[in-house]
């Protein structure tokens, strides 16, 4: 059973950093921890919950890419393009999730062999 709490706290954190990022500071360390953390997190949650965690968790960074509200952008930005850069930090996000997920997947296969 996936943990909705888990999902919801990432994703929150995620839609947080990429306001952040739009407001020009400077996010990539805290991005790189909270990357380590969900991946971290997720297996834990994997373990002692069930499977899919993180699949659950790309998903959701994945909607939220496309929900802009225009509140968090700089004075005088162009709305639009606000929104795609979102969406494009949030698609990394999760790309980069994806990318953390498939390489744990590949080395358990290759334990296994």
């Amino acid at each position: 059973m996936i943990v909705e709490n888990f999902i919801r706290l990432y994703a929150h954190d995620f839609s947080q950093m990429a306001g952040r990022a739009e407001m020009g500071q400077d996010v990539d360390d805290a991005l790189a921890r909270r990357l380590r953390d969900a991946d971290t997190h997720a297996q834990v949650m994997d373990q002692r919950k069930g499977k899919g965690h993180l699949t659950a968790l790309v998903a959701r960074i994945r909607e939220e890419a496309s929900v802009f509200n225009g509140r968090v952008m700089r004075n005088g930005a162009d709305p639009a393009e606000a929104a795609a850069r979102r969406q494009a930090f949030l698609s990394e996000v999760a790309d980069t999730l994806e990318k953390l997920r498939a390489a744990r997947t590949s080395e358990g296969q290759q334990a296994l062999a």
